[in-house]
């Protein structure tokens, strides 16, 4: 399993009691409340329209992705068109080995999905790990490679800033003290990150 995979399994197995405890916290402490209004005013008025997705203001922790349904992804660096000849030729071998119609292998299937949603992309970065997991030789350009290090510095980076984040350091915090101290540093300062639990 992928780190970005753990994450996204991290973010569908604590969501949830995640935001119950926010709620429960805007609950039993209406000044907490009452102090994010005040901070954010209309943007939290259940009355006003609720913000668009896009003007959310993000937490750099990406706290966020919990409340717009997002999970972790990324867009490939390098994209080529549909039909390139190089990645329908990597396409190919990889079926090869994975198809679920001739091999009998749940691993082995993933690996075919994976690569169908990279040929459909374009994605030939993706092409290469497969590859690479396969061991199916491929030949790699300076630009591709110069792409796949600017698509690993961003994945770390979102990494770091995700376990810098306040739900990640609340699963791991056991105090219930030190886990509502957390729960209100994020309302304080990112509530409109939140602003659908203002609504309940």
């Amino acid at each position: 399993m992928s780190d970005v995979d753990f994450k996204n399994e991290f973010i569908i197995e604590y969501a949830k009691s995640f935001e119950e405890d926010i709620r429960t916290a805007l609950i039993e402490e209406p000044l907490l409340k009452q102090s994010c209004k005040d901070k954010f005013g209309d943007i939290l008025n259940p009355n006003e329209n609720l913000v668009q997705k896009e003007e959310i203001v993000m937490s750099d922790s990406t706290d966020v992705i919990i409340f717009t349904g997002q999970t972790i992804s990324y867009e490939p660096i390098i994209k080529l068109e549909h039909g390139n000849q190089k990645i329908k030729d990597l396409y190919r071998k990889i079926v090869q080995k994975t198809h679920p119609d001739k091999i009998k292998s749940d691993t082995l299937n993933e690996f075919y999905v994976k690569a169908t949603e990279a040929n459909k992309n374009g994605d030939i970065l993706s092409m290469y790990s497969i590859c690479n997991e396969l061991r199916i030789s491929f030949e790699i350009s300076n630009e591709e490679v110069a792409g796949l290090k600017h698509q690993i510095n961003i994945i770390k980076s979102h990494q770091f800033n995700f376990e810098r984040g306040h739900m990640w350091a609340w699963v791991h915090e056991q105090n219930k003290d030190r886990k509502r101290e957390i729960i209100r540093h994020l309302l304080i300062n990112y509530a409109p990150s939140v602003a659908t639990l203002f609504t309940t």
